[in-house]
């Protein structure tokens, strides 16, 4: 996977140690992180430690991950990442509380998601939401993937208000 990528509004790069307090900013953010399968970060050491597991993925060639630089702002919004297993490529997101609602989300996917169709040997490319997610849906909606059903208590969503165990997602895929 390339280690940088540019959309319109986008500059896409591997984090770095620098870009704990930015992402702190919005992992630390109960609003941003409700749906999502990891905890929400208490503290910058929690950032620091997903940036050092960012690089491990890099290094070991099948889990990617890349923040997201507002080219209007220089602001880093959010990240995108691409992991890949047998089952082909996963995807994944998380945007800045103060960058949603401005098609971000879907523009950084879709660079990635174009950059891993790329690669000629994957023939499945899918995400999971949590079923409350609408926004996360009409993002992997609009890259043509289709929803293929219901994945009962897949996942557990730490910090969804009365969450308790796994919670269903939706499963979309786009296949070759």
């Amino acid at each position: 996977m390339p280690r940088t990528l540019d959309t319109a509004r986008l500059h896409l790069r591997p984090p770095v140690a620098a870009d704990a307090p930015a992402v702190f900013d919005y992992a630390g953010d109960a609003r941003v992180t409700r749906f999502l399968d990891w905890a929400t970060h208490l503290d910058l050491d929690d950032s620091r430690g997903f940036i050092d597991d960012v690089h491990w993925g890099w290094e070991s060639g099948d889990d990617f991950c890349w923040v997201l630089i507002d080219r209007a702002s220089d602001a880093l919004v959010g990240t995108v990442g691409c992991q890949f297993d047998a089952h082909g490529a996963q995807f994944g997101y998380v945007l800045a509380h103060d960058a949603w609602g401005r098609g971000l989300a879907t523009e950084a996917m879709a660079a990635v998601f174009d950059a891993a169709r790329d690669i000629d040997d994957v023939a499945r490319f899918w995400a999971t939401c949590d079923v409350d997610n609408r926004a996360s849906a009409r993002v992997l909606e609009k890259l043509g993937m289709r929803e293929e059903g219901v994945l009962r208590r897949w996942s557990e969503r730490p910090n969804h208000p009365g969450a308790s165990g796994p919670r269903d997602v939706r499963v979309f895929a786009w296949v070759r």
